[in-house]
């Protein structure tokens, strides 16, 4: 059994109430992951923060810079393989508390500005804001 063509005249009305669909999903979708979401700041919250941001990223990079030739000036000082495992432990744990100490310098910065601070679960590349890790019950 065949189907017949549908006629010309219904066509065009059909073709554009699918546009219009397409075009109404997409700014619902649009709309959902526009800046002002909830616990998203805004773009005034982040330019009042954008200064100590800066100051904080460069203090950040100094310091893992700071380790990173610490660790380079231990390994070339080992002498064996247990010194070199050694450096490398202490380098790894100093980059650990390098991480921790930022992390709470940036959750102070978002806490004193009203922000709430993203949150990022076990090898997510992109953090969701003012929510708890995926998977986790949301706090109401």
């Amino acid at each position: 059994m065949t189907v017949p063509p549908m006629p010309a005249n219904l066509l065009q009305p059909l073709r554009i109430a699918v546009l219009a669909a397409v075009l109404v999903s997409t700014g619902v979708a649009m709309a959902q992951g526009s800046p002002s979401d909830a616990g998203r700041p805004t773009p005034a919250q982040m330019q009042k923060i954008f200064p100590d941001q800066k100051r904080l990223a460069i203090s950040d990079q100094r310091a893992r810079i700071a380790i990173l030739q610490s660790g380079e000036r231990c390994l070339s000082a080992a002498g064996s393989s247990e010194a070199l495992r050694a450096c490398m432990k202490q380098q790894r744990e100093a980059s650990q508390r390098q991480r921790q100490q930022n992390r709470a310098s940036m959750k102070a910065l978002f806490e004193r500005n009203g922000i709430a601070m993203p949150q990022w679960g076990k090898g997510d590349r992109k953090g969701t804001w003012g929510e708890g890790r995926p998977g986790t019950p949301r706090a109401n």
